[in-house]
């Protein structure tokens, strides 16, 4: 039911012309930089999944074709933990650390024109996420240009 599901994302995604750019535009070098040295894609479909079967972590890459959700997202965020903006990234953004993951989990939202890009990765020690924030930004800078 899984794959079914993930396989019909994937055709409208193709459809709509979103993800399937982005996330092939995401290197294992690019994965590695962010998860560590043993990443690897997922097998998703879609192709936006990473894995770190050393670290147990993992990375997921999204685009949302619409900017109407980023205020939300934004406030989401500032309500389930700490959330900071983030210059220089090619459009407006900020990274979100939330609490219940003690900072095992990170996540970095991009809003540029009427898109979103989102780098989310978890399954880090605490505070392990937090440390990964600047190889995401780099990742962010790199597929900006492609949303």
């Amino acid at each position: 039911m899984i794959k079914l599901l993930a396989i019909v994302l994937l055709t409208i995604t193709c459809l709509a012309g979103q993800a399937v750019p982005i996330c092939s535009a995401v290197t294992v070098d690019d994965a590695r930089m962010v998860l560590g040295p043993s990443a690897k894609r997922t097998n998703d479909p879609s192709g936006c999944g990473w894995a770190d079967p050393d670290r147990k972590g993992g990375m997921s890459v999204m685009r949302v074709g619409t900017s109407a959700a980023f205020e939300s997202y934004r406030a989401h965020s500032a309500r389930e933990g700490k959330t900071q903006a983030e210059n220089g990234l090619g459009g407006t953004a900020f990274s979100s650390i939330p609490s219940a993951h003690k900072g095992g989990r990170a996540a970095i939202y991009l809003l540029k024109g009427s898109a979103i890009l989102v780098v989310d990765i978890d399954g880090f020690p605490a505070g392990g996420a937090e440390e990964r924030l600047p190889q995401m930004r780099d990742l962010v800078r790199k597929l900006a240009p492609k949303l």
